[in-house]
């Protein structure tokens, strides 16, 4: 009894379930066992951590997609336009440029213009694009498919998504009358077209030889034009009217002149300078004042004058 302290009972039919450390703490341990569920195993546990950092990552993923649509959609949308302006259209617009009045009698329409060029377009994939299309080459086949064009030039808009034709018609230099019809050529003799209606300001020659003209080619030297032109000139100059102008089939190098209302004819050489043959013709008509010539005047000789 003396120097025993008293202990307290223990409760009989309840189990020590846990320790008491010393100044009332709870065993580490035992907070530990407590504080964990008891429906999940260590090993469950460990199994749904991947599943866990999977999902967060999936989330992650989902908002860095979102976050970078916009700047996708402002791509295509871009990508769209460039698209969209560089495509080029098969469906050209004809201008004709320069004055026709004189080759009004032989221009084609503007609609003969616009399905050529569409053709052309066509031929090739890359005609749809403004970066490959062969601009150049459909200007130089349409010059070829239609002669009495003298410059073509295919343009393409900025903006716009259809081409431009820009064509200047050759104005004729000469009409040439043959047994087939009458035909205009350029400056180089090249026919350009058939000439329905003879333009007042465009010399005549009537070619006696029976050639048959051929739309593009070349009929008469580029020289021989040159030489009517500036024998018409001079003449002209010398208030000499002309009636015509004329090609014999007998002399290759021989041009006639048949000044108007006059009987006789001036005779030229083809091979020899024209001003000097025009002045020699002016400066005899001259000198011989009422006593025209009846049948010809003869020039084709250099420094000789011959007339009857």
């Amino acid at each position: 009894m003396f120097g025993k302290k008293n202990k307290e009972p223990i409760e009989q039919g309840r189990p020590v379930t846990r320790q008491m450390q010393r100044g009332g703490a709870v065993n580490p341990a035992f907070s530990y066992y407590t504080n964990r569920s008891p429906a999940v195993s260590p090993r469950e546990r460990l199994t749904d951590r991947p599943q866990l950092a999977e999902k967060e990552q999936g989330k992650v993923r989902r908002r860095g997609v979102l976050s970078t649509l916009p700047f996708w959609l402002l791509v295509g949308v871009v990508l769209v336009c460039v698209l969209k302006v560089l495509w080029l259209s098969t469906d050209p617009k004809i201008i004709v440029v320069g004055n026709t009045t004189v080759s009004a009698t032989y221009v084609q329409p503007n609609n003969m213009y616009e399905t050529a060029a569409r053709s052309l377009l066509k031929t090739s994939i890359a005609n749809h694009s403004k970066l490959t299309a062969d601009l150049d080459g459909i200007a130089r086949r349409l010059q070829r498919q239609f002669p009495e064009l003298q410059h073509v030039v295919v343009n393409i808009p900025l903006v716009s998504n259809r081409p431009v034709v820009y064509v200047e018609v050759a104005q004729p230099s000469l009409i040439v009358q043959t047994v087939h019809g009458n035909y205009a050529l350029n400056r180089t003799g090249i026919v350009l077209a058939r000439a329905p209606k003879i333009p007042a300001s465009v010399p005549v020659v009537v070619d006696q030889s029976g050639a048959t003209p051929k739309l593009g080619g070349y009929y008469l030297p580029g020289s021989t034009i040159t030489f009517i032109q500036t024998v018409e000139y001079q003449l002209m100059a010398a208030h000499s009217a002309i009636s015509a102008f004329v090609l014999p089939s007998t002399s290759p190098y021989e041009l006639d002149v048949r000044p108007e209302g006059q009987p006789y004819v001036l005779r030229f050489n083809l091979e020899e300078d024209a001003k000097v043959q025009s002045g020699a013709a002016i400066a005899t008509l001259q000198s011989l004042g009422a006593n025209l010539p009846k049948q010809y005047l003869d020039v084709r000789v250099p420094g000789r004058v011959y007339y009857k």
